[in-house]
């Protein structure tokens, strides 16, 4: 006897398909701009703050709240809660290359190493990708925000990107839906998702933003999704 194979209750149709959370990932100079820029994300928002610049640069902003931490084990003893807030539609991570830095000390000082073997840096990429999948949530967009890192070969630019360590860096670029990155021209500030000479580690998966886009949350996402973000 043949048994009728039952249809997945998560199977949808592509044209059923609404606005559903982006994972975002936005790097650049220090002082450029990165933790204002979160102003103009949906909220309620979230930001967990590790660059102690979040409670000057969002001081006085409705409808967002701050979460200071200094250290990893601060930041896991707030996991739990963490994993099971609802309420906001917006969750950003707010220096995530000060925080590599800082879980990278904290290894060291706990495994009473000088510098970090292989061991140390697997360590590092176990742990942050513990913090990054906590983060992650069905009902809300996830930001994480970075330093800009360069390279150059004989006096020219050949790559910038975040200023993480490679398989951390990795982990989010497979994780995110865009990567962008922010600079400023004057008093004007940009962001990019394409990069003409190749140069900027940028990903846009829906295809719809370009090499210099305003920096607003909320206008990216209306351009992605073609309507707006309060309708989600």
């Amino acid at each position: 006897m043949t048994l009728a194979l039952q249809k997945p209750k998560n199977l949808r149709k592509a044209t059923e398909l609404g606005v559903r959370p982006l994972r975002v990932l936005i790097y650049g100079e220090p002082g450029v701009g990165k933790t204002t820029l979160l102003k103009t994300a949906p909220r309620p928002l979230l930001v967990i703050d590790f660059e102690a610049g979040a409670d000057i640069r969002l001081a006085g902003e409705q409808d967002i709240d701050i979460l200071s931490v200094y250290s990893y084990r601060q930041l896991k003893e707030s996991l739990p809660w963490l994993k099971a807030q609802t309420e906001y539609k917006t969750v950003a991570f707010d220096g995530f290359s000060v925080f590599t830095s800082q879980l990278m000390r904290e290894i060291l000082e706990e495994r009473n190493k000088p510098s970090p073997t292989f061991y140390e840096w697997g360590l590092l990429t176990q742990r942050t990708r513990e913090i990054i999948l906590a983060l992650l949530k069905p009902n809300a967009h996830t930001i994480f925000t970075a330093l800009e890192k360069k390279r150059e070969e004989e006096g020219k630019l050949v790559w910038k990107g975040p200023d993480l360590p490679k398989k951390i860096r990795e982990t989010l670029r497979a994780i995110v839906d865009l990567e962008g990155v922010i600079w400023a021209e004057g008093e004007k500030r940009y962001l990019g998702f394409s990069s003409p000479k190749g140069v900027a580690e940028v990903k846009d998966r829906s295809g719809k933003l370009g090499a210099k886009e305003e920096p607003n949350i909320g206008k990216l996402l209306e351009k992605v999704f073609g309507k707006e973000e309060e309708q989600r």
